[in-house]
């Protein structure tokens, strides 16, 4: 009984053998071809986008061209240069004495890194600049309680919003799963996309986005923010250009670090 409502092992295949065979499936759809309820497929698509071998949308789900990296695991070297170069594009943003709101992701991270000799105070949800600190760190550091995400190692919640309620930022940095012109800034967690939304708030909208441009032009399950309150986007040179044209024509600074890779 302890796996009841789980999905099972030849379910998940024919799910995921239709969504490999098509750009992208419908729940209706699945639910006509497994002869199961569009409640039981909704369960099983939002299964499956937690281990990261999918990604949902608004009433479907495509295939992942990758599996989503847990946060704290390995980064490729490719990646790992993106985020360093995003992060010391985004440092020129910062002056002494600012405020800096930043969220959870292995971006901001990078961000912490390169801010963190600043005479600045950084208030964050990300657990994992916790382990970042040390005798060269010039900034005040405010973690933000709340309820632990181990996948994420980041801190979420009602918690987290109430705190955060209660600070007010100069600027803030945004990671995110995803960015679009058609959705917005979009988290596969609801609880951070609450969180991304709050940050927002609480620095009159002075927000940059640091993502990889793998996460251009994707969408994930919730929410965060429309593309008109992102004041400005950083990424690496291997962004979509169409999807950063149409950023550009709505306002958005858009910055191009580099290379993509070394």
């Amino acid at each position: 009984m302890r796996n009841f409502g789980r999905i099972s092992t030849g379910r998940r295949e024919r799910l995921l053998e239709q969504i490999r065979a098509n750009e992208f499936v419908r729940v209706p759809e699945l639910a006509t071809f497994l002869r199961v309820s569009e409640i039981t497929v909704r369960r099983d698509l939002d299964e499956l986008a937690e281990q990261g071998l999918i990604e949902r949308f608004h009433g479907g789900a495509r295939l992942l061209a990758q599996p989503q990296r847990t946060a704290g695991a390995p980064l490729t070297a490719a990646a790992e240069h993106s985020k360093t170069i995003i992060a010391a594009a985004a440092a020129k943003f910062v002056r002494p004495g600012n405020t800096v709101l930043l969220s959870g992701g292995t971006t901001t991270l990078a961000v912490f890194r390169a801010i963190a000799h600043m005479d600045i105070r950084i208030v964050t949800n990300n657990a994992m600049i916790i382990g970042e600190l040390d005798g060269g760190a010039n900034a005040e550091l405010f973690v933000l309680g709340g309820e632990y995400n181990r996948k994420t190692r980041a801190l979420n919640g009602d918690l987290t919003n109430l705190t955060l309620n209660e600070i007010h930022g100069d600027i803030c940095f945004l990671g995110t799963n995803a960015i679009s012109q058609k959705n917005g800034l979009t988290s596969s967690i609801y609880a951070a996309s609450i969180v991304n939304r709050l940050m927002a708030n609480q620095c009159n909208d002075n927000v940059v986005v640091v993502a990889e441009a793998s996460k251009i032009g994707a969408t994930a399950n919730f929410v965060s923010l429309p593309l008109a309150r992102v004041h400005t986007l950083i990424t690496d040179s291997a962004a979509d250009p169409a999807e950063l044209a149409a950023y550009r024509a709505g306002g958005m600074e858009v910055v191009l670090c580099g290379d993509a890779a070394p």
